[in-house]
């Protein structure tokens, strides 16, 4: 999608002068004419706006996923469009909430199912992207019953294969990652956050842009805190929802490539939850304590699922090539450190990572599983060791992740190894029970 594409900032046309225009190097040039002249010359746009501008097109033809994305990536870019781009997010939340909710899910194979998936996503999205003072107990409760709606109806849709495309099911799982990153302060009516804030700090896209930190990312510090807010709560529940409906698909599709050879299937869904996978190995352990203990069970369950089912191709040691979905994310602040750990690890190999096309489905599947397989991996190494700083895991259990070098596998549980299970007897030995005390 051209939507999807990065952007790069305009550069200003160079002044080549003429009979109309004297150089500056002109004497008879007037000081007056002078100044028009520099005033008049275009600046280069940031990248951000041509983002927004994307988003204006998208919201024009109707296309709101895309307008919601369009809007939160014009913020999330290393040049961020702000305020213009934060005002547009904020009014297009506004009319989604105070519209009317959609209507009960379609059958499956009618025409109508990726419209109402979309709806229903853009709907929970601007939800989450308001500030907690503009939702009121009647909005929250048709919140939580619409996202139970479709939590059933999506695992249902993709494991027959049906409406809507592993595409668009990507584009959703990257706005609910962007609202995560945009998620306003506790008693907000819309506008406020981390990035592209009118009157506040707008640079952490430049901070996750290209950003030499393999755990570090774009306004991390507040992510850190030792209470979650409700808007958090909703975004990372809708970004639950959506990647366990589909990890069970990439179960299934990496066993018909194992039984036929059919790796179409694979490559769309891998489209989709590879920048997952990236995105999870730097910010799983700070943005997703906004829920629940055992959410966050399901959901690394869900990321064990698909890394465990990736073909052996995926699973290789080697630098996995770069694909051009992967690429067109360049720039993306969240994603950013992931995919600058993934270059500077292909550089330590020696590896000239070649761009695989959206048309070699083969090609696909080894490079985005083998970036979601070295995404996991991180993620259950730093899981395990402690990643982060230490303000990260007061009171808090660390992204149940690991890995089980004996099977190599992922699972929720640490691996027992047998040293371990005999350490509490040699302690016990080590020191013995106190003797009771005397009778009186």
């Amino acid at each position: 999608s051209a939507r999807l594409a990065p952007c790069k900032a305009t550069a200003a046309p160079a002044d080549t002068g003429g009979p109309t225009d004297p150089g500056p190097t002109d004497p008879h040039a007037s000081a007056k004419h002078r100044t028009h002249t520099l005033s008049a010359t275009p600046r280069p746009s940031p990248v951000g706006h041509c983002y927004h501008q994307q988003a204006v097109l998208a919201r024009e033809e109707g296309v709101t996923l895309d307008a919601l994305f369009g809007y939160l990536r014009a913020l999330l870019a290393p040049e961020p469009f702000a305020p213009t781009a934060q005002n547009n997010l904020d009014r297009l939340c506004a009319e989604l909430a105070r519209g009317p909710p959609p209507a009960p899910p379609p059958p499956l194979a009618s025409r109508e199912a990726a419209d109402w998936f979309e709806a229903a996503v853009c709907r929970l999205v601007a939800s989450a992207c308001l500030g907690d003072g503009a939702a009121s107990a009647e909005d929250l409760a048709g919140s939580r019953s619409l996202l139970l709606q479709l939590s059933g109806w999506l695992r249902v849709s993709v494991a027959r294969a049906s409406a809507p495309s592993p595409k668009r099911v990507g584009v959703a799982l990257l706005v609910c990652i962007a609202a995560l990153h945009l998620a306003p302060p506790p008693g907000g009516g819309g506008g406020g956050g981390d990035c592209g804030r009118d009157g506040e700090d707008s640079s952490c896209g430049e901070r996750g842009g290209g950003s030499e930190n393999d755990g570090e990312g774009v306004g991390e510090s507040e992510g850190s805190t030792a209470s979650s807010r409700p808007s958090e709560a909703r975004a990372a529940a809708l970004l639950k929802c959506l990647f366990c409906a589909v990890a069970p698909a990439v179960q299934q599709a990496s066993q018909d490539v194992a039984d036929a050879g059919r790796d179409r299937r694979l490559a769309q869904l891998l489209g989709a939850v590879t920048p997952l996978a990236l995105w999870a190995s730097q910010h799983a352990n700070r943005r997703l304590w906004a829920l629940a203990e055992a959410d966050r069970s399901d959901f690394a369950a869900a990321l064990a699922r698909v890394g465990n089912s990736l073909p052996a191709v995926a699973r290789s040691a080697a630098a996995p090539p770069m694909s051009a979905a992967l690429e067109r994310l360049t720039g993306f602040a969240p994603l950013a450190p992931a995919l600058a750990a993934a270059e500077r690890a292909a550089r330590r190999r020696g590896a000239a990572r070649r761009v695989v096309d959206d048309s070699d489905a083969t090609g696909l599947v080894a490079a985005l599983g083998g970036s979601a397989f070295a995404a996991l991996r991180h993620l259950a190494t730093s899981s395990a060791s402690g990643g982060g700083t230490a303000a990260d895991f007061v009171g808090r259990d660390r992204f149940p992740l690991h890995w089980h070098p004996s099977t190599a596998a992922f699972a929720t549980v640490p691996e027992l190894h047998p040293a371990a299970a005999c350490a509490p007897a040699t302690r016990q030995a080590a020191f013995p029970a106190p003797p009771p005390p005397p009778p009186p």
